[in-house]
């Protein structure tokens, strides 16, 4: 049976440096990973994740210079951008505020893959044990449910519905 996640049900946590908020919308019971979604409202520190590993995604808005090491990157919008909680992270906000997706995960334990799709009507994608799915727009249909915007569907699944996912692979190593 599969799980929706609502977003609207789960408080923002404000960031310890006042920058954005983050929504913790999934756990791995043996803390290997978790899921989160972070709204960035202004430029700052990202907080250190030490001996983690980072998959992060913009959703939502233009775009995110992310500074890794001393090294800048501009993260596009779902283009999956990968680092090392270990880094000193920050990031600044050249064209307003977004929101991303942030997969953590313990790397000895967990691989994680981000994959933007696009649902068509008649469309069917299964979600397997290991994945969840963070509806971008639309409406998903899921087991006689529906997720809207920002709401998480959790494997195993079938969704379908007109709407852009973000389908998150959890891979056991």
């Amino acid at each position: 049976m599969a799980t929706v996640v609502r977003r609207s049900e789960i408080a923002p946590r404000p960031w310890p440096n006042g920058g954005g908020t983050t929504r913790e919308l999934l756990r791995a019971e043996d803390g290997a990973w978790r899921v989160s979604l972070a709204d960035i409202d202004r430029d700052g520190a990202f907080s250190a994740f030490p001996g983690l590993r980072r998959l992060l995604t913009v959703v939502d808005g233009i775009v995110l210079a992310l500074v890794v090491d001393g090294v800048e990157h501009v993260i596009e919008p779902r283009r999956p951008f990968a680092f090392d909680g270990d880094a000193e992270a920050s990031a600044s906000l050249p064209e307003g505020p977004v929101r991303a997706l942030n997969v953590i995960v313990e790397p000895a334990s967990v691989s994680p893959h981000v994959t933007v799709l696009e649902l068509g009507r008649g469309s069917t994608l299964p979600i397997a044990d290991d994945q969840a799915a963070l509806v971008l727009q639309g409406r998903a249909q899921v087991e006689g449910a529906e997720a809207s915007a920002y709401d998480l569907v959790q494997g195993p699944a079938e969704v379908s519905g007109r709407c852009t996912l973000a389908v998150i692979t959890l891979q056991r190593v």
